[in-house]
């Protein structure tokens, strides 16, 4: 269980008096938390009558915190609140009302500690970083119609293939290695009548909504083309005619078509137009631009590092986390350090109902390459080599080498190979 899991269940334990499941009452922040709070619940115990079996609560609790049995004013109750947290793994530092004064929102203390042990545990768990084990059966999936992919194979059966892989990839990062039970898990498009869960992929159209006819290899080399022409046009790669680079554009514009394939709910349709480059791939070339972004920030660090420019890296028990103050370190640490684990694990915690949602994937490496955008443009990271930036530096390239592994590890869950050069 990741930390931020564990908060979750420590605050609910608080307000309900139980941690066995994530209730879903309280609400993770993805955007700004650094100015609306990191995490939310709502206040009225309306809200949460269904999960309570009366308690210590009468007739006239008004509030979840009055639950508690305590008749306190709402200040002493919130900052009683935040005391008991001092217990937690994860620490609140204050606790403020929303504007309609329906909900509490939390921001959890930023304490180079909690940088410091989150930051080792990605550096050490590297391409593991985001697995867990709490699917207890051992899921087999099965294609139907269970058609051999190739060359000329539709575009609606490649996307079955897509999320037959992309599934396999994120069950073997999910579920225990002890457990000996067993089930079944078909994918189709369209429900199958048999004794298996049944996970609907819908099919692949044209722009307007017709039977799409652009066969598998004709997508794969449009986009590497496409790809190609970004990279050229928009970025100023210089590249040259080689085997290399061909190989290289190949693989972009598989990625691409991945990403294409899975940024929308499997069981819906999806349309795909081979000559809009603007909105086919505007999504997927700017995710991998930034995962190369990150590539070329390492490799310029480590030639300031050999040309005696700036030290190496210090073991990370010996750096100053506290020195990362900026508003995106730390949108970056809680909303795509902390919550992948989360987020790898939402994609299929309902596989047994027959759903799986890789769009969430999609989504959240979208909004990381725009957040980390929005960083490298803002925050100049590597600065002048001054002694006394060298603290901030190094904290700052931990913060990164973690996001990059984030990064890696999605885009590996994807079956795309991680982007080092753009």
């Amino acid at each position: 269980m990741s930390l931020l899991e564990s908060f979750v269940l420590d605050l609910q334990n608080y307000l309900i008096g139980t941690r066995e499941i994530d209730h879903g009452m309280i609400e993770l922040r993805l955007e700004k938390p650094a100015k609306v709070g990191d995490v939310s619940f709502p206040l009225s115990i309306r809200n949460w009558s269904h999960l309570l079996n009366g308690g210590q609560c009468t007739g006239d609790c008004i509030s979840i915190l009055d639950y508690k049995g305590s008749k306190k004013d709402l200040g002493n109750q919130i900052e009683q609140l935040r005391m008991e947290s001092l217990k937690w793994t994860i620490q609140i530092d204050k606790i403020l009302m929303n504007n309609k004064q329906t909900h509490l929102n939390i921001f959890l203390s930023r304490t180079s500690k909690l940088f410091k042990s989150v930051l080792k545990e990605v550096i050490e768990a590297e391409k593991t970083y985001g697995s867990s084990d709490f699917i207890r059966n051992k899921v087999h999936l099965d294609l139907f119609p269970n058609n051999d992919l190739n060359s000329e194979s539709s575009l609606t059966c490649l996307r079955l293939h897509l999320l037959k892989e992309i599934t396999a990839n994120l069950l073997k990062a999910s579920t225990c290695s002890e457990t000996d039970r067993e089930s079944r898990i078909t994918l189709s498009l369209q429900p199958v009548d048999d004794r298996s869960k049944n996970v609907i992929c819908g099919p692949v159209l044209t722009e307007n909504g017709n039977r799409n006819s652009t066969t598998v290899q004709q997508l794969y080399e449009k986009r590497a083309s496409d790809m190609r022409m970004m990279a050229q046009h928009k970025y100023g790669v210089q590249i040259t005619p080689s085997s290399t680079w061909e190989t290289y554009f190949a693989n972009l514009g598989k990625g691409c078509v991945t990403i294409e394939m899975m940024s929308n709910k499997p069981q819906k349709a999806i349309k795909v137009t081979q000559n809009d480059l603007q909105t086919a791939h505007k999504g997927p070339c700017f995710i991998f631009y930034n995962c190369a972004r990150l590539a070329a920030l390492f490799k310029k660090f480590e030639k300031l590092v050999t040309r005696k420019e700036y030290p190496e890296l210090p073991q990370i028990d010996g750096v100053d986390f506290s020195l990362l103050t900026q508003q995106e370190e730390w949108e970056l640490f809680y909303a795509y350090i902390l919550q992948y684990p989360i987020v790898v694990k939402s994609c299929i915690k309902h596989i047994e109902r027959g759903v799986v949602n890789p769009q969430y994937l999609v989504t959240f490496l979208s909004n990381l390459a725009s957040l980390f955008s929005i960083y490298y443009r803002r925050v100049r990271i590597l600065t002048n080599p001054r002694e006394h930036m060298f603290a901030v530096v190094h904290a700052r390239m931990y913060l990164l080498k973690a996001i990059q592994y984030v990064f890696h590890n999605a885009l590996g869950l994807l079956n795309i190979e991680p982007i080092r050069e753009m």
